[in-house]
This record gives C-alpha cells, structure tokens and sequence, in this order.
C-alpha cells in the first residue's frame, strides 16, 4: 500500500513538472509575443484563421481549424494577437511534449543513477525539466512561437510523433502493438494538413521499426494499421473543398473543384510534381544547403556570441551527453534514436534544397530537427541531474536542489542570450504601415500589389478590422492565375478581363504598341469625405480640390491633354508579355479615369513601363494621373506620410 502511494505522488510530482515546464514557457511567450500581424505567414495565417479562410499551398488547414475556434471565444483582444498567444501555448506544449518524451527514454533506459530502469523518480524530473527550458528558449522555436503560423503546430506533431514512436517500442512484442501504428499513421495523415515536414520523418519511423522489431514491416496488419491509421488523417484535407466553395476573403488557389483541388495540393503554381525534386540540386550539397541547417543547429544549441556566450555550447553539450547515455545503458534504442535523427536530419538537407544566398532563412522548417535534438538535450540535463543526486552525501542539501541549481544557469543562459532578439511584444510595423498605405489613398482606389508581405496585411485589415472596404486590392503577380481572376470578377463583376484570357496559358506573344487612353475634359468626381463615412466614424480622404485637374491632386492650372499614349513592349526575349500585363491593359482602358489608380511602392516603378511617365509618389503608393512627369504634390505627401 505504500508502495502504491509513492508511486501514485510520484505520478503526481511529474505532471505537476510537466506543467511548469508548460507554464514557464507560455508565460515567456506571451510577455513577448506580436501584438498584431507581422511579415511573411503571420498575416496570411492570421486572415485565414479569422475567416475560414484558405492559405497558399501547401497551406495548413488544421491550424486554419483550431485558429478559427479560438477566434470565436469572446476575449476583448483583437482576433491577430489572440492567435499569437495560441501560438504560443502551441510552442509550450511542444516543450511540454518534449519533456515527456525524455522521461520515457529514461524510464526505458535508467536516468544514469537508476540502472534497472524500472521508473523515473519525481526529483529526477527535475533536470529534463530544466533541459525542456533549455529547449523552450532556443532561438528558432522562440521566433515562431511570437506569431501565428503553422511552424510550432509542425513542431507538437513532431514531439507526438517520437512519443508513439517509443511507445511502440515499449510494447513492440504485445500483439496488440499495432494500435501504436494506427495512432502513427493517424498522426503523419493529421500533419499533411499542417505543414508536411514531418513527412521526412518517415525513412526514419521505418528504420527505427526495422531495428527494433524487423518482423513487424512483414505483418499484414501492421500494414493495414498504419495505412489505414494514414488515409483517416489525410481524409481531413478533403474539407478543403467545400470551405473554398464558400468562397471567403482569402482562397489561394481556389481549390473547390477536384481540378484545381489537385493543383493545390501538388503545388502546381509553384512547379507540381508535389515539390519532390532531389536532383539537380540548386546550389552545392555540403557547402551551402548541409551547412545552412548546420548554421541553425549552431545559432539554437552552440552560439558563442554575446556576453552568454561562453554558455552557449553547453545545449549542444547536453543533447550529445544525452544520445550517449541512451546508447551506454541500452544500445538498440540508441542506435534506432541516433538513425531517426540523422535521417530526419539528411532527409530535411534533400528536400528543402535551398539555392545558394536564398533570399530568407528556412529555420522554420528545421525546427522538426531540433525538436528531436530537444529530447537529447532533457535526456542529458536528466545525466547529469542523476550524477549529481549519486554524489551527494546523505543528510546533506537535497541533491536534486543541487542539480536544479547548477543545471539551471542553462536555460537561463539562453534565455538572457535570445530575449531581446524574441521580444516583439510592441512591435507593430506590419499593421502599421498597412494601415498607413490603406489610409492614405484616394476613395474607391484600385491598389496594385505585387508580393505577400504587402497584400496579406493589406486584406487582413480590410476583412478583418474592416479599414478602407471601399479600396479593391489587386496583386499583380496572382493575376497570371485564372482562379484569382476568376475570385476578382465574382467579387466584382465590372473588373475588366482582357478577351480570351480564360483560354490563355502562360506568357502571350506580343510586338512594340503604343495604345492611346482618351483623357476626359472634367473627370467624375469619386467620392468627398461627405460621400463615405466607414465603421467607427472613419472618414475617407476625398480631393483636395474642386476641378479637372485637381481631382487628380494636381494643381489647378495645368492643362490636362486630351490623351495619354503608354508604350507597351514585350518583356520576354523580344516577343512575349505575361497575362498580368495584359490585365493592367485592360484595366487602364477601361476604367476611363473614373477610379484611382495605385500602386504599391514595393514594385518599383509601377507596373507596366509605359506607366512611369504618368506615375506620382504619393506616400506608400504610386498614383497614376493623365499628366505626364507630374509634379509631386506636397499636401498629398504631407497628408499620407506624417498625418
């Protein structure tokens, strides 16, 4: 009896440390977390998640899921930082699952002190505990657990992962084993529908089967329940279809036919072929794309730089310690483990083969990598914790206190080192500058956009927070897609389409044209800021002036030509354009001056470059006006830039 009640306390004691280990690091990612939107998928995710949304291939509908949920709870916060704090509390339970994950290795192995292995006593819990915050604060998993994308929901699956994995070696000779291989199975089908990266940890599931238990990759039902356990995991990316079908703000791809559904998820608009490319590479094998993830693995667990940095070895320190005492106490599961990690590793290199100077980091999609390395680095804090509890003398200061003490200078460390770097808590320069450019244009503007950095904040605040509705963004880029022309016109049936667009593919053949635009005498007005007054009393910024030219922002005794003349030449060796060239054509004639049209500062000189000529910086935005080399005008720049 009361062996029953030690062992039930000491249950108790380590899912009382799993869960500080869970609220340390959430609460370290809250107090840090954006406040708002950011860069890159933060803000796709974020509209998204907030309206049922569908995100650029290979997309994330699980995380589209359980964002939208959370959305819908009555908070008070705005929808952009309730989901970077979920983010968080993804990026905790990552660590939290990574603590467990060590604490079943050193139950399987013996915590170093413990040599039959039988059970892992509470106060042992407390070095993997301190291993789990060296993990926690690691600088790649700290990033992404300030921002809403699908990264840290990769990393829990990837923690999930390694934890059926090791179950199943537990009970690899129990003929009811196959249920950990159905729940495997289950787990790769539910990831597709994250991220796709843990994909690569399949070769080394395989092997890690293969050491343990060879049979088993010739049992029927092994098959039957890891297939079976797959299908029913993939079969959620089917929702895909009717929630693009409803057609929301943002549908990448519009996949709500089974055509356009494949297209999707082959990534067809980025080359098909589901992006399984091995060979050629794109830049050389070991120096550039095996040292990148090398580079990553440095800056997480072996930086030297800053006043820490004597510190800054010991994570890479503790992952090696931990590897080797799992081989030490049991060689079969330490080879299996050192095997799984070396593909996963070897594997990522392969796939992600980044050309040489790649224009941004891809440490995003090693942190499955590191979340594997993160066990190692529980299990070898768990080494020394044991160590330091076998060396203590009896009656003396309680030696897992001990071990805390001198174990806990690594967390720490690396928390000092990567806060100020991971501190985005007000940081709102994403929002703000889109606010910025929405505000500042003209009523019923048409802006032209080009990347995902400015379309994707742009359309979050307007479907989200409601700012500037009466704008109509359009990406240029997207408008060689049929699909995303397609979305324009059902959402806007007057949005011109150049004839027989729907019928053409790819770059259009095309000689010098110079095609000649009317310019009206006395131009409709397009709205006053008495015309449209927006949700919470905004007021648009309508003309400055009363006239011909002055509706344009120019002054009032220029004399506007009866016509503007843009050339047009082939952009491609001599002889072709692209659709979206075509659209802009399009688009310039028959709009007949009757709305604004604007583009986005971060294409450069706008659009086609027969267009510069009647282009005029007006803030954020490029405008284009019927005069040619306009004069800028201060008031406009005043107005958008400082007020």
């Amino acid at each position: 009896m009361k062996r029953i009640g030690v062992g039930v306390f000491a249950l108790a004691a380590l899912a009382s440390a799993a869960a500080l280990v869970w609220l340390a690091s959430a609460v370290v990612f809250a107090l840090t977390a954006y406040p708002t939107i950011t860069w890159w998928e933060s803000s796709s995710y974020s509209l998204a998640a907030a309206t049922l949304g569908i995100t650029p291939p290979p997309g994330s509908l699980l995380l589209t899921l359980v964002g939208w949920g959370i959305t819908r709870i009555p908070t008070g916060l705005p929808p952009a930082r309730v989901l970077n704090l979920l983010a968080g509390a993804l990026a905790a339970t990552t660590v939290a699952v990574v603590f467990a994950v060590a604490l079943r290795l050193l139950r399987q192995t013996g915590d170093g002190a413990n040599t039959r292995g039988t059970h892992v006593s509470a106060w042992a819990a407390a070095g993997p505990a301190l291993g789990a915050l060296t993990f926690a604060f690691s600088t790649t998993l700290w990033q992404y657990a300030v921002q809403f994308t699908p990264y840290v929901l990769t990393s829990v699956f990837t923690g999930l992962l390694l934890w059926t994995l090791l179950r199943w070696w537990e009970s690899a000779n129990d003929p009811q084993s196959w249920r950990w291989l159905l729940l495997l199975g289950l787990l790769f089908g539910l990831d597709y529908s994250v991220h796709r990266t843990n994909a690569l940890l399949l070769p080394g599931a395989l092997a890690w089967i293969l050491i343990r238990q060879p049979r088993t990759l010739g049992s029927a039902r092994a098959w039957i329940a890891g297939a079976g356990g797959l299908l029913a995991g993939l079969a959620l990316q089917l929702l895909i279809l009717p929630l693009a079908a409803r057609h929301p703000a943002l549908n990448i791809g519009d996949p709500s036919t089974w055509s356009r559904f494949y297209d999707y998820e082959s990534l067809a608009q980025f080359g098909g072929g589901f992006l399984v490319q091995f060979y050629p590479r794109h830049a050389a094998l070991w120096s550039v794309q095996a040292m990148d993830l090398i580079r990553a693995f440095g800056a997480n667990f072996f930086w030297l730089s800053g006043r820490w940095g004597i510190l800054g070895p010991l994570p890479a320190l503790l992952g090696a310690l931990g590897g080797l005492g799992i081989w030490r106490r049991d060689r079969r599961l330490g080879v299996a483990f050192a095997v799984l990690f070396l593909l996963q590793a070897g594997r990522t290199v392969a796939y992600f083969h980044i050309p040489a100077h790649y224009l941004r980091s891809l440490d995003s999609h090693y942190l499955p990598v590191f979340v594997t390395w993160g066990v190692l680095v529980c299990c070898g804090a768990g080494e020394i914790a044991a160590r330091l509890r076998a060396l203590s003398r009896p009656g003396s200061w309680h030696a897992a206190q001990w071990a805390s003490a001198l174990l806990l200078v690594v967390p720490l460390s690396q928390l000092a080192h990567n806060w100020r770097a991971h501190d985005e808590a007000h940081r709102t320069f994403a929002q703000d500058c889109a606010a910025n450019l929405l505000h500042g244009l003209p009523s019923r503007a048409i802006l032209f956009t080009w990347g995902d950095n400015e379309t994707f904040p742009l359309m979050y605040l307007q479907a989200v927070a409601h700012v500037r509705p009466d704008v109509q963004i359009v990406n240029v880029s997207l408008t060689n897609a049929p699909w995303y022309v397609d979305a324009l016109t059902r959402k806007d049936p007057s949005f011109p389409v150049p004839p027989g667009y729907a019928d053409s593919h790819g770059p259009q053949a095309w000689t010098d044209t110079t095609v000649v635009i009317p310019v009206p005498n006395s131009p409709p007005q397009v709205g006053s800021p008495k015309d449209l007054t927006l949700r919470g009393g905004e007021v648009l910024p309508g003309p400055l002036v009363v006239g011909a030219a002055a509706d344009f922002g120019l002054p009032e005794n220029l004399t506007l030509p009866h016509s503007v003349a843009v050339h047009v030449a082939p952009r491609m060796p001599g002889k072709y354009i692209f659709l979206e060239d075509l659209v802009l054509l399009q688009i310039l004639e028959d709009n007949d001056w009757q709305r604004p049209l604007c583009f986005s500062t971060t294409g450069g000189t706008p659009g086609l470059p027969g267009l510069a000529p009647y282009a005029r910086l007006d803030g954020l935005f490029w405008r284009v006006v019927p005069y040619a080399d306009p004069p800028a005008s201060r008031a406009i720049l005043h107005r958008n830039l400082l007020q």
